[in-house]
């Protein structure tokens, strides 16, 4: 998600277009006009509309849609090559007693 979209107010953009509630009702629940969300969101050059974290906040407590804010920027400023690395040796690391087993199984079968 972090290499998708490069800010957070973009997935937001993104996220709103993907809710079953419509942008108009939306925007009636974080107390905005639909037009002003639509500023916040997809904002033209030298516009002084910004999207905030009150926004974010209203957006959140509109729709419930706290987890992929969360995972967003988590995969952005936590998921580092480093860390994808350790993630998958682990998980090879955890499966090898079960491969090793695999391969005495069928070494025995055969």
């Amino acid at each position: 998600m972090g290499e998708r979209f490069k800010t957070l107010r973009e997935y937001i953009a993104f996220r709103v277009q993907e809710q079953r509630l419509l942008a108009s009702a939306l925007a009636a629940k974080m107390d905005l006009s639909p037009s002003l969300l639509s500023r916040k969101l997809n904002q033209p050059e030298g516009d002084t509309q910004r999207f905030n974290t009150d926004d974010m906040e209203g957006y959140i407590k509109a729709t419930g849609d706290v987890a992929s804010v969360i995972e967003y920027l988590a995969s952005k400023y936590m998921d580092n090559e480093p860390a994808r690395k350790a993630r998958v040796l682990a998980m090879v690391e955890g499966m090898l007693p079960d491969l090793m087993a695999a391969i005495a199984q069928l070494k025995a079968a055969a």
